[in-house]
């Protein structure tokens, strides 16, 4: 039950009480006038009182006496009535008490779920920040020959294997088809390759970088090694991330990466596969 609803309840309850009162206080005040009307009647009996008078005083005694028997029976009745409303008054008052107690909790959790959204966020911004500035320096000492070596892939193109079957590997062919030179790991690496290395020389030497994004690349290394990447090329000075939001939504994203969130993406679920390589295609071959 609300507590909107418990109140009213209350509020009733409440107004039933105080009629069921004021008709207490009505019968009893009949009673007393029957027991005063009593006592008037047996001290007007005297040894002068004729035998008329005498059976005319008893008659209306004994009508008193039966009007304070029914009046009594009323005045019980009421008091029931009273206790038994007293009782459901209480009840409803106890349930609002625990009522009130589970929306201060509720506000309460509502407050430390956001204090934890908003450390956790700005966690995750120290967190990006202080990767962006370690990948900066490591690309800021990185030998002059390697940050002047001629480019040799258009766009490098970071997954998570879980997005490889249904929707990267297609994309990468229709890339291809289109003459867009691709990292892609299948058609790029070998059998004894090292996969950091191979990774590094791809990023380092791609013009661009597609980021699919679901959920799981969040929950993966690698690809988050390889976005850190596209990240420091980008603080240094060059636009290379070309996000694709993959089933996800921008909560999501925001959560994984407040600066990612902003950029704008393309989306599989607004855009066919052959439509996002064309779309990619127009920007890195341009």
């Amino acid at each position: 039950m609300s507590k909107t609803a418990i109140t009213n309840n209350i509020y009733r309850t409440q107004r039933e009480i105080s009629d069921v009162t004021k008709k207490l206080s009505q019968v009893s005040k009949k009673e007393s006038d029957c027991g005063k009307r009593i006592s008037q009647l047996l001290n007007s009996i005297t040894k002068n009182t004729s035998p008329n008078q005498l059976r005319s005083k008893l008659t209306e005694i004994n009508r008193k006496q039966n009007e304070i028997s029914r009046i009594q029976k009323s005045k019980a009745g009421l008091q029931k009535k009273e206790a038994e409303l007293t009782a459901k008054l209480n009840r409803y008052k106890t349930s609002l008490e625990k009522e009130e107690e589970r929306e201060q909790k509720k506000l309460v959790d509502a407050e430390r779920k956001r204090e934890r959204e908003q450390l956790s966020f700005q966690r995750t911004i120290r967190r990006e920040l202080e990767t962006q500035r370690h990948l900066t320096r490591q690309i800021q000492s990185a030998p002059q020959s390697l940050m002047s070596r001629d480019v040799e892939y258009d766009l490098f193109i970071s997954h998570a294997s879980e997005d490889k079957d249904d929707f990267v590997r297609p994309l990468a062919n229709s890339l291809i088809s289109l003459g867009v030179k691709v990292w892609y790991d299948e058609f790029t690496l070998r059998i004894g390759d090292s996969l950091r290395r191979s990774i590094d020389r791809g990023l380092a030497n791609a013009r661009y970088g597609t980021v699919v994004l679901s959920y799981s690349f969040f929950s993966k290394n690698w690809p988050q090694y390889e976005f850190d990447g596209m990240v420091a090329r980008e603080t240094s000075g060059h636009k290379m991330i070309l996000p694709i939001w993959h089933k996800v939504t921008k909560d999501e994203v925001l959560h994984f990466s407040p600066t990612l969130a902003d950029k704008v993406a393309l989306n599989s679920s607004t855009n066919s596969i052959d439509e996002i390589a064309a779309q990619l295609a127009e920007v890195v071959l341009e």
